[in-house]
């Protein structure tokens, strides 16, 4: 009788628990952050139960979460509670959180297929953090929550969890946060060039600051400073405008370089900071984009005598500023960190011109570092750094190999409109992972520079109207007191970081060959991080836009960085890299170095190691993985290094 008094009210309890379930007035899963997660549930992505994230110390870390009302919700807010290392006890203290905004869309970007669009328009997109810490969600609804979790430097590696708290009038919900830390530091240093140009212009508008050059006007620029620097933006331009003029007699020149200073300064008090821009000089002809014929600038002139203003073409000029500004950043210790402008996009039409104008500018200047975005292969001979658009980067990646084997700098730019459907994008409407994979394509084509131009040329009202350039104009939105990050912002910093993982296995590996001497000159440094890029850019036009396959690839940088120095220590090479493809009847070649006292077996075949650690063999490939298997053993352990070349 009891078992069954026991039974009913087990099953009753059971129902109950059941029905409190169901009839919960909102419901919380994780969403990977490389994701827009549209409010209406528009195509909606994979969910979980648990928010998990990992990275390293010295990241800043992104995740994400959304909040699904079945009933119409009030005053939602969130506590994101205190991370905390279940071995050691230690706390990340620094995790932060926002609702995700929207913003209407209208047109999609032209040129593309719906099936490389999120979404087509119109439709409303998230795509900006929102200041608000308390909203009301209606019905049907899903509110994504935004995380930032900044790792300190001396932070324990380890497992940290939390439980985050949605908190509304209509009752609670948790979900459980894990961050996993792994004993690598990303560098502080930047070693992937960043330019993102930015404008004064909306500072009265968005900001209530009328007077230029007044202390508040220097206080929001420092604002505008720091959220580049904290998206590792590592570069900030400054016009020669700000460069005082004046003229006393017939070419009796001075130059007043106190704002020019005065806003440089401010820039390198903020850390992160590596470069200065200046410039441009040059001008588009009447005739436009194809007009054969650039045209100087006109530069601002005051008499010394009379205080009058006049204007004289930039050429007339430039024999005597550009002589005091290289003599200025000399002295201020500034001209190795200056990157000089003459002129923007040029085409093949008007390539000569920019040749010659770009020439009498270095006979005056010879140690300033001209670099420009180009459009053109025809002004490789008078450019210190080539910045051409992602698609002619692509086209013509030959020649500009060639030049940068002779010297140039190699970069790109995107400009969303014009480049074209075929390569990562910036726009809006574009998977929103692409904003941080554009960076691992740096990578994987060794150019260490990029270059955008709309940190905040905002339109009228960016929460209302994304522009002509469907929001590529801006990474950020305007707020009173600064401004607001996008989603692809954030997830802009994450390509940049991620970038940074190449670079510190890139790095190991050149210790590693600057140690073996000149039998191990084969080693490429660079060979290992590209193959792994390649999973995810295997080519401009062939990429994954897949979360999952990103995360993989960037654990498995950190496998490497972790397991590099732990014995037996081996370093391995194939010729072609992996993931390339064989043609039949083709073999693959595999470079190798092992410390002494390992032996080496390659798909279960011992082979023979050289005296200084040098091993080479020509493998097939096993199982239908096309696998080669390196196996590393000595008196410390063994370690196993795969390999996968695929037969054509």
């Amino acid at each position: 009788m009891k078992k069954f008094i026991f039974r009913v009210l087990f099953t009753v309890l059971l129902a109950l628990n059941f029905s409190l379930l169901t009839a919960q007035p909102f419901k919380v899963f994780a969403i990977s952050d490389m994701v827009r997660v549209f409010e209406d549930g528009y195509n909606l992505p994979p969910a979980g139960d648990t928010i998990t994230i990992f990275g390293i110390r010295g990241e800043i870390l992104s995740g994400q979460f959304t909040i699904y009302a079945k009933n119409n919700l009030t005053e939602v807010t969130v506590d994101p509670g205190i991370l905390r290392n279940q071995k050691t006890g230690k706390t990340i203290v620094n995790t932060e959180w926002n609702f995700v905004g929207t913003i209407p869309l209208s047109k999609n970007t032209p040129g593309y297929d719906l099936t490389a669009l999120t979404r087509k328009a119109p439709a409303q997109f998230p795509e900006y953090l929102m200041q608000e810490k308390l909203l009301n969600i209606n019905k049907n609804t899903y509110k994504s929550v935004w995380l930032t979790i900044s790792v300190s430097d001396n932070t324990d590696p380890g497992l940290y969890n939390t439980s985050i708290k949605v908190k509304c009038s209509q009752g609670e919900q948790s979900i459980p946060l894990k961050v996993r830390v792994y004993p690598l530091t990303l560098p502080s240093e930047r070693h992937l060039d960043v330019v993102e140009w930015f404008s004064t212009g909306g500072f009265s508008k968005w900001h209530g600051i009328n007077e230029q050059y007044s202390p508040e006007w220097f206080a929001m620029l420092k604002k505008y400073g720091e959220n580049l620097a904290s998206h590792r933006q590592n570069s900030f331009r400054v016009g020669l405008n700000t460069v005082e003029i004046k003229k006393s007699k017939v070419e009796d020149y001075s130059f007043d370089f106190t704002r020019f200073d005065q806003i440089s300064d401010l820039f390198w008090s903020i850390k992160g900071m590596d470069y200065l821009e200046t410039g441009f000089l040059a001008k588009r002809g009447p005739l436009g984009f194809t007009d054969p014929h650039i045209a100087w600038v006109d530069v601002n002139i005051r008499n010394a005598e009379t205080g009058q203003e006049l204007k004289m073409r930039a050429d007339s000029i430039i024999p005597y500023l550009i002589p005091a500004l290289e003599n200025h950043l000399r002295q201020k210790g500034w001209l190795k960190k200056t990157w000089f402008h003459v002129f923007d996009e040029t085409v093949l039409m008007n390539a000569p011109s920019y040749v010659e104008f770009s020439n009498y500018i270095h006979q005056y200047g010879p140690d300033l570092k001209r670099m420009d975005a180009i459009e053109t292969t025809g002004v490789l001979n008078a450019i210190e750094i080539a910045v051409p658009k992602l698609n002619h980067l692509a086209s013509w990646y030959d020649t500009y190999r060639k030049a940068q084997e002779k010297g140039v700098e190699l970069w790109f730019y995107s400009v969303g409109i014009y480049q074209g459907p075929l390569y990562p994008n910036k726009t809006i409407d574009v998977p929103l992972i692409q904003s941080r994979t554009m960076h691992w394509l740096n990578y994987r084509f060794d150019a260490p520079g990029y270059l955008h131009w709309g940190y905040n040329i905002w339109s009228e009202d960016p929460f209302r109207e994304v522009g002509m350039h469907i929001g590529d104009g801006w990474h950020v939105y305007p707020a009173k007191d600064g401004v607001l990050n996008s989603l692809r912002w954030e997830e802009m910093r994450n390509g940049i970081q991620d970038y940074e993982y190449f670079w510190m296995l890139e790095n190991k590996i050149s210790h590693l060959k600057d140690s073996l001497g000149t039998h191990f000159s084969w080693i490429n440094p660079k060979q290992r991080g590209q193959e792994i890029t390649a999973r995810v850019i295997k080519d401009f036009e062939d990429y994954s836009n897949d979360p999952d396959i990103l995360n993989a690839s960037k654990m498995e940088v950190i496998k490497e960085l972790l397991m590099f120095d732990v014995s037996p220590k081996v370093y391995v090479q194939t010729v072609p890299f992996e993931g390339s493809e064989l043609f039949r009847q083709a073999s693959t070649e595999l470079f190798g170095w092992c410390e002494p006292g390992t032996k080496i077996s390659i798909n279960g075949e011992d082979i023979w190691v050289r005296q200084n650690g040098l091993f080479l063999a020509k493998p097939g490939t096993s199982g239908s993985a096309n696998e080669i298997k390196i196996t590393a053993t000595s008196s410390k352990g063994t370690k196993e290094i795969i390999r996968k070349i695929a037969e054509r």
